[in-house]
Order: structure tokens, then sequence, then C-alpha cells
């Protein structure tokens, strides 16, 4: 058990760093698998995308909010944690 509140909040901030990486790690799964369907689906012709190389928007697209993700959420989310501990601590005054 925590001893003090500064040893709790580091403990819930490596909590929070833990859960960001594996939601990560969850969305890259469900980016790949939905992306490879979709490339699969448009090599065999099911889907027509006019012109072809509209087919990598929405590839490309999704994949910067995967970066967008991995900046803010994995890489930030100790900072993140830090930022909520000061509007609370403000709050409480």
């Amino acid at each position: 058990m925590a001893e003090t509140l500064e040893e709790y909040k580091r403990l819930f901030r490596e909590a929070t760093v833990s859960d960001q990486v594996k939601l990560f790690q969850l969305h890259i799964a469900i980016y790949i698998v939905v992306n490879a369907i979709w490339i699969a689906l448009n090599a065999m012709g099911t889907i027509k995308t006019i012109p072809g190389w509209a087919m990598y928007y929405p590839i490309v697209g999704w994949g910067l909010l995967v970066v967008v993700h991995y900046w803010f959420y994995v890489r930030g989310a100790e900072n993140l944690c830090k930022l909520r501990e000061r509007e609370i601590e403000s709050r409480l005054g």
C-alpha cells in the first residue's frame, strides 16, 4: 500500500501509462486487421474506388490518428496525469 501521497501519485501514473500502452496496442491490432481486410477487398475487386489510389485515404488518415494516439496518450500519459493532478489540487485549494 502506498505510504505517502507522492508514492500514490507515482504508482497511479505508472498504472495509467501501462493502461494507455495496452489500449494503443489494441488500437494498432485493430488498425492492422481492418486495413488488411480493406486492402484485400480492394485487391479482389469487391470494392471499387475511383481513382484507384483513393483506397489509401482511410489507411493514411487512420494511420495519422494512430500517431496522434501514441503521441498524446502513450508518450504524454504521465504529463496528462500531472496536469490532472494540478487541476484537482487547485480546486482543493
